[in-house]
C-alpha cells in the first residue's frame, strides 16, 4: 500500500511539473515582441506617394520585421534638414531638392525610389488649348521661383522650339494650382499628375497636362525618395533593410490593391475623407506608377540619377558640381 501511494504521488509530482513546464512554454510564447521604434519623416501632408508606408503599417510588415515605424509630418525644418542633422534617420525627398544639399556634401543617401519615374509636369487650363511646352510663350505661369524649375521650363520650352522670354512669370502663393488655375490668376504651373492633375478631374476642371520626361529625357530624375542620414546607415544597415523590405511589400500591396490602398491611407489621414473619390483616382494612376516591375520597386538607376545631376552641372545650378554616383544606393534593397 505504501509503495503504491509512493507512486502515486511521484506521478503526480511529475504531472505537475510537466503543467508547470507547458504553461510557462506558453507564457513564452505568448510574450510581446519588443519594437523597435524609428521615425520616419514625410516631406509633406499624408498623400498617395505614402501609401506604401501606410499599408506595411497597417498590415504588420513592420512588425514582421521588428521594427516600429513613427511616420510624422516635419514640423517647422524640411525634412532633409532634420535627417541632415540625424533628428531623424529617414523620410521622404526629392532628388532636385537634395542637389543643392548635396552639393554642399551634405550626409544623406536616398536609398529608394518611390515612384520609378518622375511624373511631374506642367498643367494648363485646356479652354487656351497649350498642348507643348512651345504654346506656354505668351502666356502666364504660376511659378515656386526656384532656379531648377524654371530652368527646367526654359529647357523643355526650347527643345520644343518656344521662346521662354516670352513667359509671364507670375507667383504661386497658393498650396495647390489648381485652384488659381482655375481662377485665371494664372494659365499654367507645374505640379505632379497625381495630386493637382486628378484634383482638377475630380473637381470637373479641364486641363492639360505634359510631362517634363517626355520633353527632355535629362529631366527623368527621382520624385519622390526615401532618404536616410549616412551616419545612421552606417551604424544600421540591417536595421535600413529590414525598414525598406517592410516599406517595399507595402508599395507593392498598394499596386495590386489600389483601392484598399487607398481606404488604409484615409484611416491613417481622416483629414482626406473629403477628398476620398480624388484620392482613390490617384491610387489607380500611381499603382501604375510606383515601378513596372513591382519586384523592382524601389531601384534608383545609376545612369537616370547621374544625367539629371550632370544636366545640373552644365547649367551650373549648384554651388558646387556633383561627382557622379553621388547622393544614392541600391545596397539597402533587396
Amino acid at each position: 500500500m505504501k509503495k503504491i501511494k509512493y507512486l502515486l504521488s511521484v506521478i503526480f509530482a511529475i504531472f505537475i511539473l510537466v503543467a508547470c513546464g507547458e504553461k510557462k512554454e506558453e507564457t513564452k510564447t505568448e510574450a510581446p515582441v519588443e519594437l523597435k521604434k524609428v521615425d520616419f519623416l514625410l516631406d509633406w501632408v499624408p498623400n498617395t506617394n505614402h501609401t506604401g508606408l501606410y499599408v506595411a503599417k497597417e498590415k504588420g510588415y513592420f512588425a514582421e520585421e521588428g521594427i516600429d515605424l513613427d511616420i510624422k509630418q516635419p514640423a517647422n525644418e524640411s525634412t532633409s534638414d532634420l535627417v541632415i542633422n540625424n533628428k531623424a534617420p529617414m523620410g521622404v525627398y526629392f532628388q532636385d531638392y537634395m542637389a543643392s544639399k548635396l552639393a554642399k556634401g551634405a550626409p544623406i543617401t536616398a536609398i529608394a525610389a518611390i515612384i520609378e519615374n518622375n511624373t511631374s509636369g506642367i498643367i494648363t487650363n485646356k479652354k487656351l488649348n497649350i498642348n507643348s511646352p512651345k504654346e506656354l510663350a505668351g502666356h502666364r505661369y504660376g511659378t515656386w521661383d526656384i532656379p531648377i524649375e524654371l530652368n527646367m521650363l526654359q529647357f523643355i520650352m526650347e527643345k520644343d522650339g518656344g521662346d521662354f522670354s516670352k513667359v509671364e512669370l507670375v507667383p504661386n502663393t497658393d498650396d495647390n494650382s489648381i485652384t488659381p488655375l482655375s481662377n485665371g490668376v494664372f494659365d499654367a504651373a507645374p505640379v505632379y499628375y497625381a495630386w493637382d492633375k486628378i484634383m482638377g478631374d475630380s473637381l470637373g476642371i479641364e486641363t492639360n497636362f505634359f510631362y517634363y520626361k517626355d520633353y527632355a529625357p535629362e529631366l527623368n530624375f527621382y520624385s519622390p525618395v526615401i532618404i536616410a542620414n549616412n551616419d545612421y546607415l552606417k551604424d544600421n544597415k540591417e536595421e535600413a533593410k529590414k525598414i525598406l523590405r517592410a516599406i517595399k511589400k507595402g508599395y507593392q500591396y498598394a499596386m495590386e490593391h489600389p483601392e484598399e490602398a487607398a481606404e488604409i491611407l484615409i484611416k491613417y489621414a481622416p483629414e482626406l475623407e473629403n477628398k476620398k473619390a480624388m484620392i482613390i483616382e490617384s491610387q489607380k494612376y500611381l499603382a501604375t506608377q510606383y515601378a513596372s516591375n513591382k519586384d523592382k520597386w524601389g531601384y534608383i538607376d545609376p545612369t537616370r540619377w547621374n544625367t539629371f545631376y550632370n544636366w545640373l552641372n552644365e547649367k551650373g545650378l549648384t554651388k558646387n558640381p556633383i561627382p557622379e554616383n553621388t547622393g544614392f544606393s541600391n545596397d539597402y534593397l533587396e
